[in-house]
């Protein structure tokens, strides 16, 4: 019972920061430079046909009411239409999230495989030349910036030996795997050495427990003793440490997007933004903030059913 009182009040709470989200996303115009209807109307349009733009948006009415027709347009879908093609954001989004969201799922992934072949070198003899050698890569691997690392597997797989495209999102799925693949990689190469070092300290300390102790000491050993005593208690600190990476990977794909060229939100935020383009940058932000918003929530949940002494 009370891990579900847990998932209800973490609910409530994200429902309380969903509304200081979607105040932020709409202040977030009114403090930008420029004017969205001159934007909307065109820089040659004259200051009637502004005004009237300005009156058809609603930007003539106070905050409050403003507000209240922001979140009417949101509960119909409607998060406007891009300025210089006129495409609903909603349609650029519906084309756009797949791609980010896949390459982020396969991101994580490839996190996760990364850190535990690692973890699993390392915490078998711990201090041993292996052990010692995953750490030096994982140091290694922390310094490398993830912009320069995706252009050094771009070079190397896509360009030298042609094993994934230089760029693009194919429409097969097999074709989609290979195009989210080398990005996917990057991300992961970026935050799997972190996370190695969360899973192999768990694992570590977890190891000096007394109850693993006394599974042992009634002859417990090998995949038993790791499966029933170890992994599970281990878990919990990764489990947090990797829902936070989930959501600086989501940043990370405005760089990752733009350097190997997919047509992603990431991409499609700084096309908007260069632009201008006030409700392409206002919706996307809305849908970063609420996907980080949902990975967060998830997390809490993966939390209480790893362990349920977890409380506020």
């Amino acid at each position: 019972m009370t891990r579900y009182l847990f998932i209800l009040r973490r609910a409530g709470q994200a429902l309380v920061v969903l509304l200081v989200i979607l105040i932020a996303v709409f202040l977030m115009l009114k403090f930008v430079p420029g004017d969205p209807a001159r934007q909307v109307a065109g820089p040659r349009a004259s200051e009637e046909t502004v005004a009237t733009v300005r009156e058809a948006l609603g930007l003539d009415q106070p905050l409050p009411v403003q507000f209240g027709l922001y979140l009417e347009r949101l509960v119909h879908g409607d998060l406007g239409a891009t300025i210089n093609s006129g495409v609903p954001v909603v349609d650029l989004i519906a084309n756009a999230a797949p791609v980010t969201f896949s390459v982020v799922a396969l991101a994580v992934a490839i996190t996760v495989l990364i850190a535990s072949g690692l973890t699993g070198l390392s915490t078998r003899r711990p201090g041993s030349t292996t052990d010692r050698a995953t750490q030096f890569l994982a140091t290694v691997g922390v310094g490398v910036p993830s912009f320069l690392m995706g252009i050094l597997l771009l070079m190397l797989f896509a360009v030298v030996l042609g094993w994934f495209p230089v760029g693009g999102w194919s429409r097969d799925p097999l074709g989609q795997l290979q195009s989210a693949f080398l990005p996917a990689l990057t991300l992961a190469l970026a935050v799997a050495p972190v996370l190695y070092a969360s899973m192999r300290s768990a694992i570590l300390g977890v190891r000096r427990m007394d109850y693993v102790d006394a599974a042992r000491s009634v002859g417990l050993r090998g995949w038993s003793l790791s499966r029933h005593f170890e992994f599970r208690n281990a878990a919990i600190p990764p489990v947090a440490l990797l829902t936070s990476m989930a959501s600086i990977m989501l940043s990370g794909a405005v760089v990752v997007e733009a350097t190997f060229g997919l047509p992603g939100l990431g991409l499609a935020l700084v096309e908007g933004a260069r632009m201008r383009d006030f409700n392409v940058v206002q919706g996307l932000t809305l849908v970063f903030a609420l996907a980080v918003l949902c990975i967060n929530v998830l997390g809490d949940v993966l939390l209480v059913v790893l362990d349920p002494r977890v409380d506020l």
